[in-house]
């Protein structure tokens, strides 16, 4: 969990800081692994064979998952943090511990019962989740939090 809150936290903030106008996005913040697991296969750069095991085992685990799907560039992927975006159909809310193996990631869909979460799947998978369920949608009050 700690890995997940690791790198969507920096994304979370340059979504909030950053200039999306610009041709390459700051990754200073994010952490080592993730740029390196982001590199993929063919890139040239040779950073996925410096990823850490979980992170090259979760990107098997997300093409798996999402039947092929390829590893994310880094900046491909920080780019869906722009304000502006509309296909990241989510916006970050919370992780929690649901059992000795298992976290809950919560995440507020907009009031959508289906929403566009390749890049957070990505996130999750790379972080260390060997599978994911869901997503679930859950309707809250407005009082709630999600």
């Amino acid at each position: 969990m700690e890995r997940l809150r690791s790198v969507l936290a920096p994304a979370v903030r340059l979504g909030c800081t950053a200039d999306f106008e610009q041709e390459r996005l700051p990754v200073d913040e994010v952490p080592g692994w993730c740029a390196e697991v982001c590199s993929g296969p063919g890139s040239g750069s040779g950073g996925e064979e410096r990823a850490p095991w979980f992170a090259r085992a979760g990107r098997e685990a997300y093409a798996d998952h999402t039947g092929g799907g390829g590893p994310w560039d880094l900046q491909d992927w920080l780019y869906r943090y722009a304000p502006d975006e509309d296909s990241r159909g989510w916006e970050w809310w919370d992780a929690m511990v649901a059992g000795p193996s298992r976290v809950h990631v919560r995440v507020d869909s907009w009031g959508e019962s289906s929403f566009g979460c390749q890049d957070l799947l990505w996130a999750v998978f790379t972080a260390g989740a060997v599978r994911v369920e869901g997503p679930m949608v859950q309707i809250t009050s407005s009082r709630e939090k999600p």
